[in-house]
């Protein structure tokens, strides 16, 4: 994830190729670009009768994403064609980079792409992605059951480009003697494991900082701070983090080391009693399927919305604007986001759903007071197949943690903020954490650079601290 932007000279040099690859045996992207890390799954090499996902790899327990494309195929939804999940990378800045080249090269061979919500913006001003009341209202009818921040993050211009799939918000994962941060203001403390590798992880992180000590309400949707206040609350904000980064505790060692998602959890996980962790979702399934966090039935950690602002992130539907089958795309889309749909990601992959309804709520009803009844995932199974414990998943995972989890979830939503809603979000990031780096590093960065360097980026222009 640390992977640099592709520059434009590369891409349109891989766009030349792609266009050249249409029609031909399938080839990576590896082999396009030497030195371009490729996934396990290649650009199809023609635009044939299935829907082609594609997105980034799937990180949720049991490979959720693909079990829902294969639970579409085995439906047969009355005669639709079959899809076809493709993972181009398992790095959010190189599946910025994949799937923009793909695009830009005008190949048909993608129909519903996986997108990191913030590409939102980009991606319709581009064209590379449609409207989708173009298409067809009807397999979203139901909008309102949308938490309308997730929704908000697929619209540009006033238009809904994009649907959530599933969402994210930062949560801390604590052990048995850890502290809570109780103020936003406290958070982060020393001790606590956060992503801050060279990678969008650092912004999500950095946001999260600036919100908290000082800049609330700026870099946030369609916001544009001022240079005064970039550098009078932004930068004063990530200096007085800085000044909590102590060698040898865990903040820092998180950001000298470059933590990104796996090697955070891996150092909570390794960790002692008193383990913060700021984490997406997603990772409450994998520490409690770790035998290393489970004490005879007893989970050896807990969950919790962050005292503060946390970034609203996730993944969102869209239809390519080249696709071939863009009305059965869409239907796809409505099935992958339904709720039942919804429902399963949650229970059993541990992304957080984009719908009221897979929480048991009413729709317009954000309150963790209000979630339902959750299910699990071995519930589920057994229901399906009449079998007990057919998810396999351990006993530790029951219904009432679960119902915990959501409402972490939920009380996260009510504080949760999209990132700079921005056709130029790339060089923004790019710039963005560079600066950020620096200050976190202890570098003397004056506030006016920082300020004019930010401010250069959200209009696209390069620019570094």
């Amino acid at each position: 994830m640390g992977t640099r932007f592709l520059d434009r000279t590369r891409d349109h040099r891989l766009a030349a190729l792609l266009c050249a690859a249409a029609g031909a045996a399938a080839v990576t992207l590896a082999a396009v670009v030497p030195g371009l890390t490729s996934s396990h799954d290649g650009l199809p090499g023609t635009c044939g009768d299935e829907i082609t996902v594609a997105g980034g790899t799937d990180v949720s327990l049991g490979n959720q994403r693909r079990a829902l494309v294969e639970s579409w195929n085995a439906g047969a939804r009355g005669g639709r064609p079959r899809a076809r999940l493709v993972e181009v990378s398992p790095s959010a800045d190189l599946q910025y980079s994949q799937l923009k080249a793909a695009q830009e090269s005008g190949t048909c061979a993608y129909d519903v792409l996986i997108m990191d919500a913030q590409w939102t913006a980009e991606f319709a001003h581009d064209g590379h992605i449609q409207a989708l009341d173009d298409i067809d209202r009807r397999p979203l009818d139901d909008r309102r059951d949308f938490f309308p921040a997730g929704l908000a993050m697929g619209a540009y211009q006033g238009r809904q480009y994009a649907v959530p799939f599933n969402l994210d918000v930062g949560l801390l994962y604590h052990r048995d003697k850890a502290e809570l941060p109780a103020l936003p203001q406290d958070w982060p403390g020393e001790d606590h494991i956060a992503q801050l590798g060279d990678y969008e992880g650092l912004t999500v992180n950095a946001l999260e900082y600036v919100w908290n000590h000082g800049g609330a309400g700026l870099l946030t949707e369609t916001h544009r701070p001022s240079r005064a206040e970039l550098a009078g609350r932004v930068h004063p904000a990530l200096t007085a983090v800085a000044r909590r980064m102590r060698p040898g505790r865990p903040l820092w060692t998180s950001f000298a080391r470059g933590f990104k998602e796996q090697e955070s959890i891996d150092a909570f996980t390794d960790g002692g009693d008193d383990a913060l962790l700021r984490h997406w979702p997603y990772a409450y399934r994998h520490f409690a399927n770790d035998p290393r966090l489970r004490d005879d039935g007893r989970l050896r950690f807990g969950v919790a919305a962050a005292p503060g602002a946390t970034v609203l992130g996730g993944q969102s539907l869209a239809v390519s604007a080249r696709s071939r089958h863009a009305g059965d795309a869409l239907a796809l889309i409505g099935y992958l986001t339904g709720t039942e749909s919804q429902r399963q990601i949650f229970s059993c992959g541990g992304f957080a759903p984009a719908r009221f309804s897979a929480f048991g709520m009413p729709p317009g009803v954000l309150r963790a007071d209000a979630v339902g009844t959750v299910a699990t995932c071995s519930d589920r199974a057994r229901q399906a197949s009449d079998r007990d414990n057919a998810g396999g998943e351990p006993d530790s995972v029951t219904q009432d943690r679960l119902t915990e989890l959501a409402e972490a979830v939920v009380t996260a939503l009510t504080r949760a903020r999209p990132r700079p809603v921005s056709e130029h979000y790339a060089t923004f990031t790019t710039t963005f954490r560079g600066c950020a780096r620096k200050i976190l590093s202890g570098a003397d960065v004056p506030p006016e650079a920082f300020a004019s360097a930010v401010s250069d980026s959200l209009d696209g222009k390069t620019a570094q601290c």
